[in-house]
């Protein structure tokens, strides 16, 4: 059972966490105004002790907090060692041991969902493998991921940013020569060209398969962008469910492309 919110259990070791961040990093006027929190917080003798007691009707606002607190910490020391580093590992420690259903960010700068751990192995071995590729992709796929799963989900950036991560893997190997390669171009080239690529995977005859399967992820990706456009009779809102299977088919196709697990014969 994973734990919304910051449940009782949580409450110490948590808001611990913070005070021992805000003694070490200036961070408890930004995260203030970051989060419209009142004036008073601020205009006490004791600010961070202030900041540490903050409670609300609203359960999540602590984790906004913690949120916040990540982003600062990270922008001040983003390295893999040092103080930074070690204060995230322990906060992931307690968010893992306590059941949260909130975990640090692929990139260590705050708080998404806590999401099925192969789901997780599948989006960093897609990061691993774009960025040997095209540096770009690697960190679309991660914003796409942050905001599909993040505590405030953006289901429109989420599905606009799988789309930008398959497209930078996928347009320098399928269209290197054209001057404003998209997925769409990319989704023509494979379909009128399927005899001419094969997957690395093989057929139930023993020979390379064909590309099917990728060029139906790639139609799926595609039209299910409805928000690409507005005013036609088809356009709507991008969901949230949608915006998650677009983050999932798109890491799988950044895999492929990425490792060449889709090329020519």
């Amino acid at each position: 059972m994973l734990f919304e919110g910051l449940p009782d259990h949580l409450q110490v070791p948590v808001r611990q966490w913070v005070g021992d961040v805000g003694q070490q990093f200036d961070m408890v006027e930004e995260v203030c105004l970051r989060l419209r929190l009142p004036s008073k917080v601020l205009s006490s003798g004791n600010p961070l002790r202030a900041l540490m007691q903050v409670e609300s009707e609203d359960k999540m606002l602590f984790i906004e907090v913690v949120d916040a607190a990540l982003a600062i910490v990270f922008r001040a020391d983003p390295s893999e060692f040092g103080f930074g580093a070690l204060m995230r590992s322990r906060l992931d420690d307690v968010l893992t041991v306590g059941g949260s259903a909130y975990t640090i960010t692929p990139d260590g700068d705050g708080l998404c969902l806590r999401v099925e751990e192969t789901l997780r192995r599948t989006l960093d071995e897609a990061v691993q493998a774009a960025e040997a590729l095209q540096k770009d992709a690697g960190a679309h796929l991660r914003e796409a991921f942050v905001a599909a799963y993040g505590i405030k989900p953006d289901p429109s950036v989420a599905y606009s940013q799988a789309v930008k991560a398959v497209e930078a893997v996928a347009n320098p190997v399928f269209l290197p020569k054209a001057p404003e390669p998209t997925l769409g171009g990319v989704r023509s080239t494979l379909d009128q060209g399927r005899n001419k690529y094969v997957m690395a995977v093989s057929d139930r005859e023993g020979a390379p398969a064909g590309i099917d399967a990728a060029v139906e992820l790639i139609n799926l990706l595609w039209h299910g962008q409805r928000d690409r456009h507005a005013g036609g009779p088809t356009s709507a809102p991008v969901s949230q469910e949608a915006a998650e299977t677009a983050v999932h088919a798109a890491a799988l196709l950044v895999h492929w492309v990425s490792k060449g697990y889709v090329r020519k014969k």
